[in-house]
């Protein structure tokens, strides 16, 4: 009974330290009087919800900042509809913190916009959401020649994938195709860097990528390639048709 009870302090004691160490590391927030505290207390619980994060609430001076004078690092957020416009902005090391980086990325996206459009005072919606920012479309360069790299993908890479859908005798059942892999919105990086992951990293070497491998450890057949190969087979995948998947999985956030 006595070891039951003492265990039973101690793990309590254990909770209270780290509730005290979770507080004792937590930002702090602040907002200008103009902005209506009811709506800060509207949003923030809301993102604390979703992400666990949560920020000790103080008048002024805050590590995170809600101000309607443009700093000089920081985001629009909203738009009240008495005419400021919010930003929020952080100081000191707080700048390079993760919990304000998640506030920030959680305020401007659909959820955190959609929150703040959703609240009202006495019925009324005193807060328009900043518009969202289109993200630039991405450059890519393919510099590879095309028909080495189906030479090397049809020599190497079909012993696991379909390469070739006419290649009825190609692949494993649980290696996505060639054209699947294309449709991915990541296709570039994966096959930019698929030698630096499993499995392909326990057989594969590639001269030029700064990755040392001990050859006495590969038990099969080992495949040596050069960083020229892997922009070939990058412009080979780059040619094919991607394959119809279907729309991605709807949710709500």
């Amino acid at each position: 009974m006595i070891r039951k009870t003492i265990k039973l302090i101690t793990v309590a004691w254990i909770s209270a330290l780290a509730m005290g160490f979770q507080s004792a590391f937590a930002l702090s927030l602040s907002h200008e009087t103009v902005i209506p505290s009811e709506l800060v207390q509207y949003v923030v619980p809301r993102f604390s919800l979703k992400t666990r994060i949560r920020f000790d609430r103080v008048e002024s001076a805050g590590d995170i900042q809600l101000v309607t004078d443009r700093p000089e690092t920081g985001v629009e957020i909203l738009q009240l509809v008495s005419g400021e416009t919010v930003y929020v902005t952080a100081v000191g090391e707080a700048v390079e913190s993760s919990d304000y980086q998640a506030f920030v990325d959680w305020l401007v996206s659909e959820p955190g916009r959609a929150t703040i459009a959703d609240f009202e005072l006495d019925g009324q919606q005193i807060a328009i959401p900043a518009t969202a920012q289109e993200v630039a479309p991405i450059e890519m360069v393919i510099v590879g020649n095309l028909e080495n790299g189906r030479e090397l993908s049809h020599d190497h890479c079909r012993r696991c994938h379909k390469v070739d859908r006419a290649d009825k005798y190609a692949g494993i059942d649980n290696a996505p195709s060639f054209h699947a892999m294309r449709s991915f919105d990541d296709w570039y990086i994966r096959f930019s860097t698929f030698y630096a992951v499993s499995p392909h990293k326990a057989l594969i070497s590639v001269e030029g990528s700064g990755i040392e491998k001990d050859r006495a450890l590969i038990t099969i057949a080992p495949i040596d390639l050069k960083m020229d190969d892997i922009n070939d087979i990058v412009a080979f995948v780059h040619s094919l048709t991607p394959l119809d998947l279907g729309k991605p999985i709807q949710f709500n956030p």
